[in-house]
């Protein structure tokens, strides 16, 4: 079950985890974007960071929240995909005060056509949605998450970017991982390992 102070949990830890790959996740932005991807996350997850000592009567309430927040504060294109996110999921959550893994599961695919409609990106892209979308197909309350979820990463290295910064670098964006894809594993972990 994800409550109300295990999204809170899980929110911390992901600021938690973005600030550690902060460097890394900039230095992959740098090979094939604007080098902005680590710095813009961990201020965005920092502004998140602020609000969770706050009280919320819902899932749908914080996620909100979240999102706005991310939204304000994240620059670049992450932060209206990442804010679209947690905004769609705060319609799926609703007022419920705890989500069962159906419902966490719900919430995660109405985020994850919202970046895929914001984006207007489709999976073999090279980006965000390489994780979102295949991560959330067929996934059952029993996978090993975070395995899934650093395949699916690994899996963007070999992929020659489509859409995006990264797409102006044509053939030379492979060997990469790209920098959206590893962001989106920390928060999908960090949510997941809350579900259970």
């Amino acid at each position: 079950m994800l409550t109300i102070d295990g999204l809170k949990k899980a929110l911390r830890n992901a600021q938690s985890e973005i600030e550690a790959h902060k460097d890394t996740l900039t230095d992959l932005d740098r090979a094939i974007g604007d080098g902005d991807h680590g710095i813009n996350m961990s201020r965005g997850f920092d502004a998140v960071s602020a609000i969770l000592d706050d009280d919320y009567e819902s899932l749908g309430a914080l996620s909100k929240k979240v999102g706005m927040t991310l939204m304000a504060k994240v620059g670049g294109a992450a932060g209206p995909l990442y804010g679209s996110a947690f905004v769609k999921a705060a319609t799926a959550f609703g007022d419920a005060t705890e989500a069962d893994f159906p419902l966490v599961k719900q919430a995660l695919e109405e985020g994850a056509a919202s970046i895929k409609a914001r984006g207007k990106s489709e999976v073999g892209q090279k980006t965000m949605v390489d994780v979102w979308e295949p991560f959330l197909k067929g996934l059952s309350d029993s996978d090993d998450y975070a395995e899934k979820l650093d395949r699916l990463v690994h899996d963007t290295e070999d992929m020659k970017a489509t859409k995006g910064r990264a797409s102006y670098f044509g053939e030379n964006s492979r060997g990469t991982v790209d920098p959206g894809a590893m962001s989106s594993a920390i928060i999908l972990k960090a949510i997941m390992k809350e579900v259970g």
